[in-house]
């Protein structure tokens, strides 16, 4: 990381800003560019591994691209603002704060009911706050695709207001 004195090296502060964020930006292999899609997902720490999930359509090109190449990466961003600064002074003064986690990892394509149901009730209390009341069905499950992701590496990084 070139700015060091932005890192985070700190665990809980890296997921606090995974816990804050709602959307992941997640980058998959592609000919000729790299397909980057932004989705909700949600994340649990399991053994002392971060591992995320995303959910989406059953069929499509994420799922495709995953099954031929499962490395990914992904961006995670919880806070941003514009630091604009006052008066008519010039654009290199203009900074911009935030709070991001940056990653990679392998993502695996979910078949087994049990496991899709657990990412799915994760995933509603991370975007909606609280738990989900009542059953996901048999055909709930066979309508959503799930996607794990188990995280390699990860970094933080804040540029926040002095």
């Amino acid at each position: 990381m070139r700015r060091s004195d932005r890192e985070i090296t700190d665990e809980a502060t890296k997921l606090e800003i995974i816990d804050k964020a709602k959307i992941v930006n997640l980058g998959i292999i592609d000919f000729p560019a790299p397909y980057v899609v932004p989705t909700n997902f949600t994340y649990e720490v399991k053994d002392h591994h971060l591992v995320l999930y995303i959910h989406g359509a059953s069929t499509g090109k994420k799922r495709a691209l995953i099954a031929a190449n499962p490395e990914v990466s992904f961006s995670i961003i919880a806070d941003s603002s514009l630091d604009a600064p006052k008066g008519n002074l010039p654009l290199r003064e203009f900074g911009y704060f935030y709070r991001s986690v940056l990653g990679t990892g392998k993502a695996t394509l979910i078949s087994d009911p049990k496991e899709k149901e657990h990412a799915l009730r994760l995933l509603l209390k991370h975007v909606i706050g609280h738990e989900m009341p009542g059953e996901i069905t048999d055909q709930d499950l066979a309508y959503v695709g799930v996607i794990r992701i188990d995280v390699d590496q990860y970094t933080g990084k804040i540029h926040k207001a002095e």
